[in-house]
C-alpha cells in the first residue's frame, strides 16, 4: 500500500473491482443523465485509481460511494480557508465564482483527495447522502393531488428520511410543467420565492393538479435530520449538489429560508420505530399520506418490512396512502431511474400503483398511460 493514501489497509482484489464497477456505471449512465459531465470525468479516472477506489469504499454501509466521495470533497471545498486555494477549486463555479478551466478536473481531484485524505475519509465515515433535492416535488405534487382527490380530505405528510424536511413544503413552491420545451400547465402563487420545472416525456398524461392542496400535518423523519439553520449542516446539503447544477445552490438556500417561517415537525431516529408515534399525532380526519423520495435503500431490509407493517396495521382503523420515488432496492450501489408509485393500504391490504418513471431530480417525469 502506498504510503500517500494514509488509508487502513488494504482491500481484496473482488472488492476493488466492485467498487471499479461502480465508479464506471456512474460515469457512464448517471453522470450523462445529471448533465454533469466533470463527475463523469471523475468517476472514470477514480474507477482505474485504486487508491482512490479504497478512499471511497470508506463510507458507509448501504451509501453510495461516488455521491459520498464527491460530497466530502466539495464539501470541504465550500469550507474556504486551504482547500479552496487548492486548483480544484477552480473547477467548481460555485467556489470559484468563474468558469471552469478547459483543462481535465481528474489530476488536480486526484491530488486533492489524496493531500486531504484523512479529512475525506472522516466525511465518508460520519455522513449520509442526505440530499433535499426541492425539484422532486415536481412529481410529489401530482402525486399528493391523486390522493387528496382520492380521500377528498386535507393531507397530513409523513416524510420518510426527510433531511432538512424541504419537500413538506411541496405546497408552497411554484411549478411550471413543460412538454416540448412549452409549458403545459403551471401551479402555485407567483410571489412563490422557489420555482420548480419538469420536462414531461412520452405519451402519458400527467394527473389532474388539486386547485388548492390542503395539508394539515406536516411530519419528518430523518437518522440525523439537518438543520438548516446550522452552517455546518447546510453546507453538507450544498456539497451533494453536483458542480455544474450553480442554480440548485440558489434554490436549496431559497427553500431553507422558507421551511425557517414555516417550521415542520422534524424527528430524529429509526423511521421503523418513529414512526407509529408521528402516526399517532397526526390529525385522524385527515388523509395519511407517508412518502419517500430516493430514500427507502438506505433502510435495512427489517426496517422497510415494519414500516410496511405499520401501514398496514394503521390502515385497519384509517386508510394510508404510501407515496414512494425510489430506486429498485437490490443492487444499490448502482444508479437507476427511480419509479413514481401509489402504494394504498385498506383494511390490512395494500395496492400498489406506478404512476411514473422520473429522473432522481425530478428533471424530466414520463407519465404511465
Amino acid at each position: 500500500m502506498s504510503s500517500r493514501s494514509g488509508l487502513d489497509a488494504p482491500y481484496d482484489a473482488g472488492r476493488v473491482a466492485h467498487y471499479r464497477d461502480v465508479f464506471h456505471r456512474f460515469a457512464r449512465i448517471e453522470s450523462p443523465d445529471l448533465a454533469s459531465p466533470m463527475y463523469a470525468e471523475l468517476a472514470y479516472g477514480i474507477s482505474l485509481d485504486r487508491e482512490l477506489l479504497e478512499l471511497a469504499a470508506q463510507k458507509r454501509r448501504h451509501q453510495p460511494a461516488p455521491n459520498m466521495l464527491f460530497g466530502a470533497v466539495q464539501y470541504l471545498l465550500l469550507s474556504g480557508g486551504g482547500y479552496a486555494k487548492h486548483p480544484l477549486a477552480a473547477h467548481y463555479p460555485i467556489v470559484s465564482r468563474a468558469e471552469r478551466p478547459m483543462e481535465p478536473a481528474f489530476p488536480a481531484f486526484r491530488d486533492f483527495c489524496l493531500s486531504h485524505h484523512e479529512d475525506i475519509r472522516d466525511l465518508i465515515r460520519t455522513h449520509r447522502t442526505q440530499t433535499n433535492v426541492v425539484r422532486r416535488c415536481t412529481c410529489l405534487l401530482p402525486a399528493f393531488s391523486i390522493v387528496q382527490r382520492e380521500s377528498g380530505l386535507p393531507l397530513a405528510l409523513i416524510d420518510i428520511g426527510a433531511s432538512a424536511g424541504l419537500n413538506l413544503n411541496v405546497d408552497r413552491y411554484r411549478y411550471r410543467y413543460l412538454r416540448g420545451g412549452r409549458e403545459e400547465t403551471h401551479w402555485g402563487s407567483s410571489e412563490a420565492r422557489v420555482e420548480l420545472e419538469a420536462e414531461l416525456r412520452g405519451g402519458g398524461a400527467m394527473p389532474p393538479l388539486a386547485d388548492n392542496l390542503i395539508i394539515w400535518f406536516r411530519g419528518g423523519i430523518d437518522l440525523n435530520p439537518i438543520d438548516i439553520r446550522n452552517e455546518q449542516e447546510l453546507r453538507w446539503l450544498r456539497a451533494l449538489i453536483w458542480p455544474e447544477h450553480v442554480e440548485r445552490h440558489q434554490r436549496l438556500i431559497d427553500a431553507a429560508d422558507e421551511l425557517v417561517r414555516s417550521p415542520i415537525d422534524l424527528r430524529a431516529g429509526d423511521a421503523a420505530e418513529l414512526l407509529p408515534r408521528m402516526i399517532a399525532d397526526t390529525p385522524a380526519d385527515a388523509a395519511l399520506t407517508v412518502y419517500s423520495t430516493v430514500a427507502l435503500y438506505q433502510i435495512p431490509t427489517a426496517g422497510r418490512e415494519r414500516i410496511f407493517q405499520t401501514l398496514a396495521e394503521t390502515s385497519m382503523n384509517r386508510p394510508v396512502w404510501l407515496v414512494t420515488l425510489e430506486l429498485r432496492l437490490e443492487d444499490i450501489d448502482d444508479t437507476q431511474e427511480p419509479s413514481l408509485a401509489i402504494t394504498r393500504f385498506a383494511n390490512g391490504e395494500l395496492s400498489r400503483q406506478l404512476l411514473a418513471r422520473s429522473s432522481p431530480h425530478g428533471w424530466w417525469i414520463e407519465w404511465a398511460a
